[in-house]
């Protein structure tokens, strides 16, 4: 049992700030909150690291295959608009990864999370030219780190019928990994969604498959859906309805469902994911990089939740832009609104963690915690949590990330070898770059 003494405990939302008490952990849950908790367990470690402790931060909707991207010394050719990006960027990317590559990616992703206070991940992994095992080898980032995850395979039909089909294949494969897992006695940080790119790259076969081994496994689809206008165009066109009708009507919207961007989803369709009680995860500065549009529709979601699309893993700094870009857009929703969103990205994980409790720090809750080296020039009080976050929090303020009640940070100091898979990811990115070259 550990004993972190003397801290205070700060929740995002709804706001709060506790005066100085004691959190007990035993095992990877907190079993106690309160004054002197040391007295009532004498035997237990003793850490007094101050500061403030709060729930882990969640990143909803990820891609860790980009983060060998940042810096990237690639002639791309210049693209008109989203779906040229995708061709140019994007798709010349993912092709050129391989099983070295995601390895690196996985490690530097996720050790980049652990610095900024993130203890959850959900990730969208893409690797066409390294399919079948490419989650296995995604995990190992997130394991050797110590950071909890929801891992996908992106199936896509642009890279053909069995490009399509080994993503599906992929997708079940892992999720069945995770359970045999858990029969055989473990408690696994790495969870299964099953992934799809998005609805424009998707036929009814594949849509199919992908129904089938949502239903078999138990897990819901990861897919962006409406990120750019041609996506919702060509369902209609080609289809014949609306992205989320179409996909609803596959079986493919439910509790577990994870639909990225939405930016050019009608009413109806918002209604209708409301209805499956779906999450739609909002990425303001991904939005914003594409010049795709701002989704005025957000604060209509049931369960919205914030993610990065693989600009990094700072949340702190992407509920800030999403705040930033409302206001530019004309909003009137309040900071707390983001931090809502934040916070909703706790019970995502409790959809795919059975028996687990997240986001509050609590007894009974899992020991996901984020330590705050925060002294502010003015009061921090539950009143004012969201004007502290807004304008003055901020990722370089956080001193220490725990995950199922061990420290993967501590004292601003990575537990894992942070050196090491840095130099690792600068080697792969000089391979990613040439292989990029050679497949333009």
């Amino acid at each position: 049992m550990t004993i972190l003494e003397n801290v205070r405990v700060l929740h995002f939302h709804p706001g709060s700030v506790s005066g100085p008490t004691d959190i007990a952990i035993d095992g990877g849950k907190i079993v106690e909150v309160g004054r002197g908790l040391a007295a009532r367990h004498p035997g237990a470690e003793r850490l007094s690291p101050g500061g403030y402790v709060s729930p882990g931060l969640v990143c909803s909707h990820n891609h860790f295959y980009s983060a060998l991207s940042r810096g990237l010394m690639v002639a791309i050719e210049p693209s008109k608009d989203f779906a040229q990006q995708l061709k140019n960027m994007w798709w010349l990317l993912d092709r050129a990864i391989d099983e070295g590559i995601t390895r690196a990616s996985g490690l530097a992703g996720a050790a980049d999370a652990a610095m900024l206070g993130v203890t959850s991940v959900v990730d969208h992994h893409a690797s066409p030219e390294f399919i079948d095992g490419s989650l296995d080898v995604l995990a190992e980032g997130f394991e050797t780190v110590g950071l909890r995850g929801v891992l996908c395979y992106e199936t896509t039909d642009r890279n053909g019928r069995d490009g399509a089909r080994a993503g599906v294949r992929e997708n079940e494969r892992f999720a069945r990994r995770v359970d045999d897992a858990r029969k055989t006695g473990g408690d696994p940080l790495v969870e299964a969604a099953i992934g799809a790119h998005a609805p424009f790259t998707v036929d009814d076969e594949t849509l199919s498959g992908l129904a089938s081994a949502c239903s078999s496994t138990g897990r819901g689809l990861h897919i962006h859906v409406a990120e750019d206008k041609f996506d919702a165009v060509d369902s209609r066109y080609r289809f014949g309805k609306d992205i989320c009708v179409r996909l609803d009507e596959a079986g493919l919207l439910g509790p577990k469902t994870i639909l990225g961007h939405g930016l050019y989803l009608t009413d109806s369709e918002v209604e209708l994911v409301n209805a499956r009680d779906s999450f739609i995860a909002h990425n303001a500065r991904s939005n914003m990089n594409n010049c795709v549009g701002y989704n005025d529709k957000i604060g209509r979601y049931r369960n919205p939740v914030l993610g990065t699309d693989g600009i990094g893993s700072d949340m702190i700094e992407e509920a800030g832009f999403a705040f930033f870009k409302h206001h530019d857009s004309g909003g009137a929703r309040w900071m707390d609104a983001f931090l809502e969103m934040l916070q909703n990205g706790n019970r995502l994980l409790e959809r795919y963690f059975p028996g687990k409790r997240f986001g509050r720090v609590e007894a009974g809750y899992e020991a996901d915690l984020t330590f705050w080296d925060y002294d502010p020039p003015t009061p921090l009080e539950s009143g004012n949590v969201a004007g502290h976050v807004a304008f003055g929090m901020g990722s370089r303020m956080v001193s220490g990330t725990m995950v199922a009640g061990r420290f993967i940070v501590k004292d601003r100091k990575p537990v894992f070898d942070a050196a090491a898979i840095a130099q690792r990811g600068r080697d792969e990115t000089r391979r990613l770059w040439q292989r990029m070259e050679e497949r333009k």
